[in-house]
Protein backbone atom coordinates (compact mmCIF):
# COMPACT_ATOMS: atom_id res chain seq x y z
CA UNK A 1 0.00 0.00 0.00
CA UNK A 2 1.39 3.53 -0.60
CA UNK A 3 2.17 6.17 1.64
CA UNK A 4 -0.62 8.01 0.21
CA UNK A 5 -3.29 5.55 0.27
CA UNK A 6 -2.68 4.90 3.84
CA UNK A 7 -3.01 8.62 4.86
CA UNK A 8 -5.93 9.04 2.58
CA UNK A 9 -7.49 5.61 4.38
CA UNK A 10 -6.47 7.05 7.87
CA UNK A 11 -7.96 10.33 7.12
CA UNK A 12 -11.07 8.94 5.76
CA UNK A 13 -11.33 6.21 8.89
CA UNK A 14 -10.73 9.39 11.60
CA UNK A 15 -13.32 11.24 9.97
CA UNK A 16 -16.14 8.18 10.20
CA UNK A 17 -15.15 8.19 13.94
CA UNK A 18 -15.28 12.39 14.23
CA UNK A 19 -19.12 11.99 12.22
CA UNK A 20 -19.87 8.99 15.04
CA UNK A 21 -18.71 11.35 18.12
CA UNK A 22 -20.96 14.49 16.58
CA UNK A 23 -23.84 12.25 15.82
CA UNK A 24 -24.10 10.84 18.86
CA UNK A 25 -25.75 14.86 19.79
CA UNK A 26 -26.27 16.08 23.19
CA UNK A 27 -25.10 14.97 26.67
CA UNK A 28 -28.70 14.17 27.31
CA UNK A 29 -29.41 11.64 24.54
CA UNK A 30 -27.90 8.73 26.54
CA UNK A 31 -30.29 6.15 25.97
CA UNK A 32 -30.60 2.77 23.86
CA UNK A 33 -34.32 3.75 23.55
CA UNK A 34 -36.29 6.66 22.18
CA UNK A 35 -39.87 7.68 22.95
CA UNK A 36 -42.45 7.54 20.06
CA UNK A 37 -44.64 10.34 19.59
CA UNK A 38 -47.70 8.39 21.20
CA UNK A 39 -44.85 8.65 24.48
CA UNK A 40 -45.88 4.83 25.19
CA UNK A 41 -44.05 2.72 23.59
CA UNK A 42 -39.96 3.34 22.94
CA UNK A 43 -38.27 2.60 19.72
CA UNK A 44 -36.37 -1.22 19.88
CA UNK A 45 -32.21 -1.10 20.30
CA UNK A 46 -30.53 -2.36 17.39
CA UNK A 47 -29.90 -5.90 18.11
CA UNK A 48 -26.10 -7.63 17.53
CA UNK A 49 -28.14 -9.57 14.70
CA UNK A 50 -29.97 -7.34 12.40
CA UNK A 51 -32.39 -10.29 11.27
CA UNK A 52 -33.80 -10.47 14.96
CA UNK A 53 -35.81 -6.93 14.54
CA UNK A 54 -39.52 -6.42 13.69
CA UNK A 55 -40.46 -3.32 12.63
CA UNK A 56 -43.95 -4.60 12.32
CA UNK A 57 -45.32 -1.66 14.79
CA UNK A 58 -44.42 1.29 12.61
CA UNK A 59 -47.66 0.17 10.51
CA UNK A 60 -49.24 2.48 12.86
CA UNK A 61 -47.22 5.93 11.46
CA UNK A 62 -48.20 7.54 14.76
CA UNK A 63 -45.63 5.14 16.18
CA UNK A 64 -42.89 6.59 13.87
CA UNK A 65 -40.52 9.05 15.75
CA UNK A 66 -36.87 8.11 14.87
CA UNK A 67 -35.95 10.12 11.25
CA UNK A 68 -34.84 6.24 9.77
CA UNK A 69 -38.07 5.35 10.72
CA UNK A 70 -39.70 5.50 7.44
CA UNK A 71 -37.07 3.11 5.40
CA UNK A 72 -37.96 0.54 8.43
CA UNK A 73 -41.45 -0.40 7.57
CA UNK A 74 -42.18 0.21 3.62
CA UNK A 75 -45.62 -1.65 2.80
CA UNK A 76 -46.54 -3.09 -0.70
CA UNK A 77 -49.58 -1.74 -2.06
CA UNK A 78 -53.06 -4.53 -1.90
CA UNK A 79 -50.48 -6.44 0.70
CA UNK A 80 -49.47 -7.54 4.24
CA UNK A 81 -45.79 -7.61 2.93
CA UNK A 82 -43.08 -5.09 3.35
CA UNK A 83 -39.53 -4.26 3.29
CA UNK A 84 -37.35 -3.35 6.15
CA UNK A 85 -33.79 -1.51 5.56
CA UNK A 86 -30.89 -0.98 7.40
CA UNK A 87 -27.10 -0.91 7.66
CA UNK A 88 -24.31 -0.04 9.68
CA UNK A 89 -20.97 2.19 9.59
CA UNK A 90 -18.08 1.08 11.74
CA UNK A 91 -14.35 2.71 12.15
CA UNK A 92 -11.91 0.81 14.64
CA UNK A 93 -8.53 1.98 15.48
CA UNK A 94 -6.25 -0.64 16.76
CA UNK A 95 -2.14 -0.27 17.56
CA UNK A 96 -0.05 -3.45 18.56
CA UNK A 97 3.19 -1.75 19.70
CA UNK A 98 4.58 -5.58 18.56
CA UNK A 99 2.18 -7.30 16.94
CA UNK A 100 1.85 -11.41 17.98
CA UNK A 101 3.87 -10.44 20.70
CA UNK A 102 6.44 -9.71 18.37
CA UNK A 103 7.34 -13.77 17.50
CA UNK A 104 8.73 -14.14 15.03
CA UNK A 105 9.83 -10.70 14.20
CA UNK A 106 6.47 -8.93 13.72
CA UNK A 107 6.83 -5.25 14.16
CA UNK A 108 4.60 -2.88 15.41
CA UNK A 109 1.22 -2.71 13.33
CA UNK A 110 -0.98 0.40 13.57
CA UNK A 111 -4.19 0.37 11.21
CA UNK A 112 -7.59 1.62 10.47
CA UNK A 113 -10.57 -0.95 10.03
CA UNK A 114 -13.71 -0.15 7.90
CA UNK A 115 -16.27 -1.34 8.08
CA UNK A 116 -19.77 -0.84 5.97
CA UNK A 117 -23.05 -3.44 6.19
CA UNK A 118 -26.32 -2.43 4.52
CA UNK A 119 -29.50 -4.59 4.89
CA UNK A 120 -32.76 -5.75 2.90
CA UNK A 121 -35.37 -7.32 5.21
CA UNK A 122 -38.24 -8.51 2.68
CA UNK A 123 -41.33 -10.32 4.60
CA UNK A 124 -43.79 -11.35 1.82
CA UNK A 125 -46.48 -13.02 3.90
CA UNK A 126 -47.33 -14.60 7.19
CA UNK A 127 -45.04 -17.39 6.21
CA UNK A 128 -42.19 -16.18 3.68
CA UNK A 129 -39.34 -13.90 4.17
CA UNK A 130 -35.64 -12.94 2.47
CA UNK A 131 -32.18 -11.46 4.44
CA UNK A 132 -29.83 -9.55 2.26
CA UNK A 133 -26.73 -7.97 3.67
CA UNK A 134 -24.18 -6.62 1.88
CA UNK A 135 -20.51 -5.48 3.67
CA UNK A 136 -17.25 -3.65 2.57
CA UNK A 137 -14.71 -4.32 4.80
CA UNK A 138 -10.91 -2.37 4.53
CA UNK A 139 -7.78 -2.25 6.88
CA UNK A 140 -6.18 1.10 6.19
CA UNK A 141 -2.00 0.76 7.14
CA UNK A 142 -2.06 -2.75 8.22
CA UNK A 143 0.93 -4.67 7.94
CA UNK A 144 -0.75 -7.70 6.79
CA UNK A 145 -4.63 -6.61 5.96
CA UNK A 146 -5.87 -10.25 4.81
CA UNK A 147 -8.85 -11.78 5.93
CA UNK A 148 -10.70 -11.31 8.78
CA UNK A 149 -10.02 -7.60 8.34
CA UNK A 150 -10.37 -7.01 5.02
CA UNK A 151 -13.20 -8.61 2.82
CA UNK A 152 -13.38 -5.65 -0.10
CA UNK A 153 -17.59 -5.81 -1.35
CA UNK A 154 -19.19 -9.45 -0.55
CA UNK A 155 -22.40 -11.13 0.74
CA UNK A 156 -22.56 -11.02 4.12
CA UNK A 157 -25.67 -12.81 4.41
CA UNK A 158 -28.23 -13.95 2.33
CA UNK A 159 -31.02 -16.39 3.40
CA UNK A 160 -34.36 -17.41 2.82
CA UNK A 161 -37.18 -17.99 6.25
CA UNK A 162 -40.11 -20.17 5.93
CA UNK A 163 -42.36 -20.38 9.12
CA UNK A 164 -44.64 -22.78 9.49
CA UNK A 165 -47.64 -21.25 11.20
CA UNK A 166 -47.66 -17.35 11.28
CA UNK A 167 -45.25 -14.23 11.71
CA UNK A 168 -44.26 -12.68 14.94
CA UNK A 169 -44.33 -15.51 17.04
CA UNK A 170 -40.94 -16.87 18.20
CA UNK A 171 -42.01 -20.26 19.23
CA UNK A 172 -42.94 -20.67 15.82
CA UNK A 173 -40.65 -22.90 13.96
CA UNK A 174 -39.12 -21.85 11.15
CA UNK A 175 -36.06 -23.00 8.63
CA UNK A 176 -33.49 -20.70 7.17
CA UNK A 177 -31.52 -21.74 4.54
CA UNK A 178 -28.63 -19.75 2.98
CA UNK A 179 -25.67 -17.81 4.18
CA UNK A 180 -26.82 -16.85 7.73
CA UNK A 181 -24.77 -15.27 11.05
CA UNK A 182 -24.60 -17.70 14.60
CA UNK A 183 -23.94 -17.44 17.82
CA UNK A 184 -24.91 -19.36 20.77
CA UNK A 185 -24.54 -19.00 24.60
CA UNK A 186 -21.98 -16.70 25.95
CA UNK A 187 -20.27 -16.96 22.83
CA UNK A 188 -17.02 -19.43 24.08
CA UNK A 189 -17.52 -22.08 20.82
CA UNK A 190 -19.40 -20.22 18.53
CA UNK A 191 -18.94 -16.48 18.17
CA UNK A 192 -19.97 -13.68 15.67
CA UNK A 193 -16.54 -12.54 15.63
CA UNK A 194 -17.15 -8.58 15.83
CA UNK A 195 -14.06 -7.72 16.27
CA UNK A 196 -11.65 -7.39 14.48
CA UNK A 197 -13.45 -6.52 11.41
CA UNK A 198 -15.48 -9.54 9.11
CA UNK A 199 -18.20 -11.14 11.22
CA UNK A 200 -18.49 -14.60 10.67
CA UNK A 201 -21.00 -16.23 8.52
CA UNK A 202 -22.16 -20.02 7.80
CA UNK A 203 -23.86 -21.19 4.36
CA UNK A 204 -26.20 -23.83 5.24
CA UNK A 205 -29.65 -25.06 7.02
CA UNK A 206 -30.77 -24.01 10.17
CA UNK A 207 -34.09 -25.31 12.18
CA UNK A 208 -35.31 -23.46 15.02
CA UNK A 209 -38.30 -23.45 17.02
CA UNK A 210 -39.55 -24.07 20.79
CA UNK A 211 -41.06 -27.10 22.47
CA UNK A 212 -42.80 -25.66 25.57
CA UNK A 213 -40.15 -23.77 27.15
CA UNK A 214 -37.10 -25.35 25.74
CA UNK A 215 -35.58 -23.18 22.46
CA UNK A 216 -33.84 -25.32 19.93
CA UNK A 217 -31.78 -25.25 16.91
CA UNK A 218 -30.71 -27.79 14.66
CA UNK A 219 -28.77 -26.97 11.93
CA UNK A 220 -25.85 -28.42 9.00
CA UNK A 221 -23.63 -25.42 7.51
CA UNK A 222 -20.42 -24.83 5.83
CA UNK A 223 -18.16 -22.18 7.44
CA UNK A 224 -17.56 -19.17 4.49
CA UNK A 225 -14.68 -19.28 3.39
CA UNK A 226 -12.94 -15.37 3.32
CA UNK A 227 -11.15 -13.90 -0.04
CA UNK A 228 -10.23 -10.10 0.19
CA UNK A 229 -11.70 -9.77 -3.19
CA UNK A 230 -15.19 -8.72 -4.69
CA UNK A 231 -17.86 -11.25 -4.16
CA UNK A 232 -15.36 -14.38 -3.80
CA UNK A 233 -16.30 -15.43 -0.77
CA UNK A 234 -17.12 -18.89 -0.77
CA UNK A 235 -18.37 -21.98 1.30
CA UNK A 236 -15.58 -23.59 2.94
CA UNK A 237 -15.02 -26.85 1.32
CA UNK A 238 -12.60 -28.24 3.93
CA UNK A 239 -15.04 -27.75 7.03
CA UNK A 240 -18.54 -28.92 7.83
CA UNK A 241 -20.12 -28.02 10.65
CA UNK A 242 -23.24 -29.06 12.33
CA UNK A 243 -25.16 -29.43 15.97
CA UNK A 244 -28.12 -28.95 18.08
CA UNK A 245 -28.12 -26.32 20.62
CA UNK A 246 -31.39 -25.99 23.15
CA UNK A 247 -32.28 -23.86 26.27
CA UNK A 248 -34.48 -24.53 28.74
CA UNK A 249 -35.59 -22.45 32.21
CA UNK A 250 -34.40 -24.11 35.39
CA UNK A 251 -37.40 -24.88 37.66
CA UNK A 252 -36.05 -24.68 40.75
CA UNK A 253 -33.70 -21.92 40.26
CA UNK A 254 -35.62 -18.44 39.33
CA UNK A 255 -34.36 -16.38 36.54
CA UNK A 256 -31.48 -18.96 35.59
CA UNK A 257 -31.44 -21.74 32.69
CA UNK A 258 -29.30 -23.89 31.07
CA UNK A 259 -27.97 -24.67 27.83
CA UNK A 260 -27.48 -28.13 26.72
CA UNK A 261 -25.99 -28.85 22.89
CA UNK A 262 -24.02 -31.27 20.67
CA UNK A 263 -21.72 -29.64 18.24
CA UNK A 264 -19.72 -31.22 15.24
CA UNK A 265 -16.58 -30.23 13.51
CA UNK A 266 -15.23 -31.49 10.15
CA UNK A 267 -11.90 -30.42 9.72
CA UNK A 268 -9.78 -31.63 6.84
CA UNK A 269 -6.84 -28.59 7.39
CA UNK A 270 -6.14 -29.06 11.12
CA UNK A 271 -2.98 -26.96 12.53
CA UNK A 272 -1.75 -28.38 16.48
CA UNK A 273 1.65 -28.48 17.74
CA UNK A 274 2.15 -31.99 17.32
CA UNK A 275 1.17 -31.17 13.04
CA UNK A 276 -1.59 -31.07 10.65
CA UNK A 277 -4.41 -33.20 9.70
CA UNK A 278 -7.94 -34.12 9.09
CA UNK A 279 -9.71 -33.67 12.20
CA UNK A 280 -13.25 -34.85 13.43
CA UNK A 281 -14.60 -33.14 16.50
CA UNK A 282 -17.62 -33.93 18.59
CA UNK A 283 -18.13 -31.40 21.42
CA UNK A 284 -21.17 -32.12 24.06
CA UNK A 285 -21.69 -29.54 27.26
CA UNK A 286 -23.50 -27.42 29.06
CA UNK A 287 -23.87 -24.07 30.62
CA UNK A 288 -25.83 -22.80 33.75
CA UNK A 289 -26.17 -19.38 34.00
CA UNK A 290 -28.39 -16.71 35.58
CA UNK A 291 -28.94 -14.84 38.84
CA UNK A 292 -30.20 -14.53 42.36
CA UNK A 293 -30.82 -11.13 44.14
CA UNK A 294 -26.97 -9.23 43.09
CA UNK A 295 -25.52 -12.60 42.16
CA UNK A 296 -24.91 -13.50 38.88
CA UNK A 297 -23.25 -17.27 37.32
CA UNK A 298 -22.58 -18.46 33.72
CA UNK A 299 -21.12 -21.62 34.45
CA UNK A 300 -20.14 -23.64 31.04
CA UNK A 301 -18.30 -27.25 30.57
CA UNK A 302 -18.00 -29.91 27.79
CA UNK A 303 -16.11 -32.94 26.74
CA UNK A 304 -14.74 -33.64 23.10
CA UNK A 305 -14.24 -36.67 21.36
CA UNK A 306 -13.20 -37.25 17.82
CA UNK A 307 -10.29 -38.11 15.65
CA UNK A 308 -7.24 -36.12 14.61
CA UNK A 309 -5.44 -38.03 11.85
CA UNK A 310 -4.63 -41.46 13.24
CA UNK A 311 -5.08 -40.35 16.69
CA UNK A 312 -8.52 -40.15 19.23
CA UNK A 313 -9.44 -37.38 20.72
CA UNK A 314 -9.85 -36.87 24.28
CA UNK A 315 -10.40 -33.07 25.05
CA UNK A 316 -12.36 -30.81 27.98
CA UNK A 317 -12.73 -27.51 28.93
CA UNK A 318 -14.72 -25.44 31.35
CA UNK A 319 -15.36 -21.54 32.63
CA UNK A 320 -16.79 -20.35 35.44
CA UNK A 321 -18.16 -16.54 35.55
CA UNK A 322 -19.23 -15.61 38.87
CA UNK A 323 -20.54 -11.78 39.81
CA UNK A 324 -21.29 -10.14 42.67
CA UNK A 325 -23.30 -6.05 42.18
CA UNK A 326 -22.43 -4.04 45.29
CA UNK A 327 -25.69 -2.72 46.39
CA UNK A 328 -24.51 0.62 48.27
CA UNK A 329 -21.50 1.56 45.74
CA UNK A 330 -21.84 4.93 44.47
CA UNK A 331 -21.85 3.26 40.89
CA UNK A 332 -23.53 0.37 39.99
CA UNK A 333 -20.14 -1.60 40.34
CA UNK A 334 -20.27 -5.71 39.38
CA UNK A 335 -17.81 -7.30 40.66
CA UNK A 336 -16.29 -10.03 38.91
CA UNK A 337 -14.54 -13.40 38.71
CA UNK A 338 -13.73 -15.76 35.76
CA UNK A 339 -11.99 -19.15 35.62
CA UNK A 340 -11.57 -20.58 32.13
CA UNK A 341 -9.52 -23.86 31.41
CA UNK A 342 -8.93 -25.75 28.40
CA UNK A 343 -6.92 -28.98 27.87
CA UNK A 344 -3.85 -29.45 26.80
CA UNK A 345 -2.22 -32.35 25.23
CA UNK A 346 0.29 -34.00 27.55
CA UNK A 347 1.76 -36.45 25.57
CA UNK A 348 2.56 -35.41 21.76
CA UNK A 349 3.57 -38.91 21.32
CA UNK A 350 0.60 -40.51 22.32
CA UNK A 351 -2.24 -41.99 20.55
CA UNK A 352 -4.36 -39.12 21.49
CA UNK A 353 -4.47 -35.96 20.55
CA UNK A 354 -5.64 -34.24 24.21
CA UNK A 355 -5.80 -30.85 22.83
CA UNK A 356 -8.95 -28.50 23.56
CA UNK A 357 -10.67 -27.39 20.06
CA UNK A 358 -12.34 -24.00 20.49
CA UNK A 359 -14.35 -24.39 17.12
CA UNK A 360 -15.39 -20.69 16.31
CA UNK A 361 -14.54 -18.49 19.07
CA UNK A 362 -14.27 -14.92 19.66
CA UNK A 363 -11.15 -13.22 18.40
CA UNK A 364 -10.87 -11.24 20.92
CA UNK A 365 -11.44 -13.96 23.77
CA UNK A 366 -10.37 -13.15 27.18
CA UNK A 367 -9.47 -9.36 26.16
CA UNK A 368 -9.67 -7.37 22.99
CA UNK A 369 -6.20 -7.75 22.34
CA UNK A 370 -6.87 -11.27 21.30
CA UNK A 371 -3.46 -12.69 21.33
CA UNK A 372 -3.67 -15.92 23.24
CA UNK A 373 -6.62 -18.31 22.69
CA UNK A 374 -9.12 -20.91 24.61
CA UNK A 375 -6.66 -24.22 24.04
CA UNK A 376 -4.08 -25.65 26.55
CA UNK A 377 -4.99 -22.61 28.80
CA UNK A 378 -5.69 -21.94 32.91
CA UNK A 379 -6.97 -17.98 32.94
CA UNK A 380 -7.95 -16.53 36.07
CA UNK A 381 -9.91 -12.50 35.41
CA UNK A 382 -10.81 -10.91 38.04
CA UNK A 383 -12.74 -7.74 36.88
CA UNK A 384 -14.71 -4.71 38.48
CA UNK A 385 -17.14 -3.28 35.99
CA UNK A 386 -18.66 0.21 37.03
CA UNK A 387 -21.85 2.19 35.52
CA UNK A 388 -21.49 6.26 36.27
CA UNK A 389 -23.81 6.55 34.06
CA UNK A 390 -27.27 4.55 32.62
CA UNK A 391 -25.16 4.56 29.14
CA UNK A 392 -21.38 4.79 30.58
CA UNK A 393 -19.68 1.13 31.40
CA UNK A 394 -16.14 1.00 32.50
CA UNK A 395 -14.40 -2.90 32.61
CA UNK A 396 -11.14 -3.01 34.02
CA UNK A 397 -9.87 -6.56 34.50
CA UNK A 398 -6.80 -8.69 34.31
CA UNK A 399 -6.12 -11.89 33.13
CA UNK A 400 -3.66 -14.41 34.79
CA UNK A 401 -2.73 -16.53 32.01
CA UNK A 402 -1.02 -20.22 32.30
CA UNK A 403 -0.41 -23.47 29.79
CA UNK A 404 -2.71 -26.09 31.30
CA UNK A 405 0.25 -28.49 30.62
CA UNK A 406 3.99 -27.28 29.24
CA UNK A 407 4.14 -30.19 26.71
CA UNK A 408 1.99 -28.61 24.43
CA UNK A 409 2.38 -25.10 22.46
CA UNK A 410 0.65 -21.80 23.33
CA UNK A 411 -2.14 -21.43 21.36
CA UNK A 412 -3.57 -18.09 19.37
CA UNK A 413 -6.81 -16.47 19.74
CA UNK A 414 -7.49 -17.45 15.91
CA UNK A 415 -6.89 -21.02 17.33
CA UNK A 416 -3.17 -21.95 15.28
CA UNK A 417 0.13 -22.43 17.75
CA UNK A 418 3.09 -20.51 18.14
CA UNK A 419 5.53 -22.50 16.77
CA UNK A 420 8.46 -23.26 19.13
CA UNK A 421 6.32 -23.21 22.29
CA UNK A 422 5.37 -26.71 22.70
CA UNK A 423 7.69 -28.82 25.27
CA UNK A 424 9.66 -25.05 25.97
CA UNK A 425 9.53 -24.88 29.95
CA UNK A 426 7.72 -22.25 31.78
CA UNK A 427 3.99 -22.99 32.29
CA UNK A 428 3.12 -19.35 33.14
CA UNK A 429 2.05 -17.16 29.56
CA UNK A 430 1.81 -14.27 30.95
CA UNK A 431 -0.72 -11.23 32.48
CA UNK A 432 -2.60 -8.94 30.75
CA UNK A 433 -4.22 -6.06 32.47
CA UNK A 434 -7.15 -4.23 30.83
CA UNK A 435 -9.36 -1.34 30.66
CA UNK A 436 -12.30 -1.16 27.94
CA UNK A 437 -15.19 2.00 28.20
CA UNK A 438 -18.31 1.87 26.07
CA UNK A 439 -20.28 4.63 25.38
CA UNK A 440 -24.17 4.03 24.13
CA UNK A 441 -24.16 7.63 23.06
CA UNK A 442 -27.48 7.10 21.91
CA UNK A 443 -30.04 4.58 20.18
CA UNK A 444 -27.91 4.72 16.63
CA UNK A 445 -24.15 5.93 17.79
CA UNK A 446 -21.82 3.34 19.69
CA UNK A 447 -18.71 4.60 21.01
CA UNK A 448 -15.87 2.10 22.76
CA UNK A 449 -12.12 1.99 23.03
CA UNK A 450 -10.00 0.36 25.45
CA UNK A 451 -6.26 -0.78 26.34
CA UNK A 452 -4.46 -3.70 26.82
CA UNK A 453 -0.77 -4.65 28.32
CA UNK A 454 0.48 -7.61 27.71
CA UNK A 455 3.49 -8.81 29.89
CA UNK A 456 5.17 -12.44 28.60
CA UNK A 457 6.41 -14.83 30.11
CA UNK A 458 9.73 -16.68 29.47
CA UNK A 459 8.03 -19.28 27.08
CA UNK A 460 7.67 -16.79 24.95
CA UNK A 461 10.57 -14.52 25.82
CA UNK A 462 12.86 -16.81 24.81
CA UNK A 463 11.66 -17.02 21.76
CA UNK A 464 12.19 -13.51 20.73
CA UNK A 465 9.11 -12.81 22.13
CA UNK A 466 7.97 -9.14 24.43
CA UNK A 467 5.88 -7.04 26.09
CA UNK A 468 3.01 -5.86 23.85
CA UNK A 469 0.68 -2.90 24.57
CA UNK A 470 -2.73 -2.85 23.02
CA UNK A 471 -4.78 0.17 22.04
CA UNK A 472 -8.45 1.09 20.27
CA UNK A 473 -10.91 3.28 19.49
CA UNK A 474 -14.23 2.31 17.69
CA UNK A 475 -17.38 4.28 16.90
CA UNK A 476 -20.27 3.01 14.71
CA UNK A 477 -23.50 4.03 13.36
CA UNK A 478 -26.55 2.13 13.11
CA UNK A 479 -29.82 2.76 11.45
Amino acid sequence: MSITAEKNGTAAALAGILLCVLAAGPPEATGSEVATSTGTAPAPAYKLFRYDEDYRYLKDTASRADSWDPIKYIPIDGTESFVSLGGEVRERFEDYTAADFGVPGRSADSYLLHRVLVHADLHLDEHARAFVQLASHRAFGKNSAAPPYSDRLDVQQAFFDWQFDGAGDSKVPFVRIGRQEMAFGAQRLVAVRDAPNVRRAFDGIRFSGAVDQTRYDVFATRPVLLQEGNFDDKSNSAQEFWGVYTTSPISLIPDSAVDIYYLGFDNRRAVYAIGTGSEKRHSIGARVFGHAGKWDWDWEALGQVGTFAQKDIRAWGFALDTGYTFPHAPWTTRGGFKITVGSGNSDPNGATLRSYGPLFPKIAYFNQAGLIGASNVIDLQPSLVFKPAPALTVTAACDFIWRQTIRDAVFTSPGPPIPGTAGRHGRHSGNEPSLDVTWRANRHVLINGGFVHVTVARVLADLGGHDTDFLYLSAAYSY
